[in-house]
Formats: C-alpha cells, sequence, structure tokens
C-alpha cells in the first residue's frame, strides 16, 4: 500500500498558489480591461473604480499594480492614499442612558409639578 503522507497538504499549497498567481491575476486583467472599454465609452468613474479593484488585484509593487493605481489617480484626482474607507470601521461609542442635564431634571422632578395639579 503506498503512504499518501501530506498530499493533502501538497494539494493545498498548489491550489493556493494557482489561486494567488493566476487566478488573481486574470481577476485583474478582466477589470483592467473593463476599465478601458468603460473609459472610452464616456463612463470615468466606473472605469476608476475598476481601475482601482484591478489595482488592489494585482501583486502589491508591481507595474501593473502601479499603472492601474496610475490611472485611477489620474480619474478621481485623488492620492492613492484616500481610495479607502475613510475613518475608522469601528462603531462610535453612544451611550444608552442621556446624559446628566441639571436643567431637564430639576425640570423633570416631581415637585415642579405639584403647583399644577
Amino acid at each position: 500500500m503506498k503512504s499518501r503522507n501530506g498530499k493533502n497538504q501538497r494539494t493545498a499549497v498548489i491550489g493556493a498558489w494557482w489561486s494567488a498567481n493566476v487566478v488573481l491575476s486574470a481577476s485583474a486583467f478582466h477589470y483592467a480591461c473593463a476599465a478601458q472599454r468603460d473609459e472610452r465609452n464616456g463612463f470615468p468613474y466606473t472605469a476608476a473604480m475598476e481601475w482601482r479593484k484591478a489595482a488592489e488585484l494585482f501583486p502589491s509593487k508591481t507595474r501593473a499594480a502601479e499603472y492601474s493605481w496610475r490611472k485611477w489617480e489620474r480619474i478621481m484626482l485623488l492620492p492613492r492614499r484616500l481610495a479607502g474607507p475613510v475613518g475608522n470601521s469601528q462603531q462610535a461609542y453612544c451611550p444608552l442612558a442621556p446624559a446628566s442635564r441639571p436643567a431637564m431634571t430639576k425640570a423633570l422632578n416631581k415637585d415642579s409639578f405639584a403647583g399644577a395639579a
């Protein structure tokens, strides 16, 4: 009987390599072609979003990624650092109880409504 030690691990490594190097690059190339087509057809902001997607899918620090980012910067007239979301992704703290306000507390006091009854 043959030993199959490590076969699943090899398959996973090959699959990860295939995904990282072939599938993502093909998707990035697809987005770049779509961006060129959208620019040619007069949809600059759609093209900018596709250039951004292409730049994010290409391996970083490559000429293709730099080219895609330059195209995005040219259309959007913004630096690359502003391509991400603004602010932090955590939700703001909002307490459930309202802050104590002396004027409101005094007005809502039972003694202040005693004269009206």
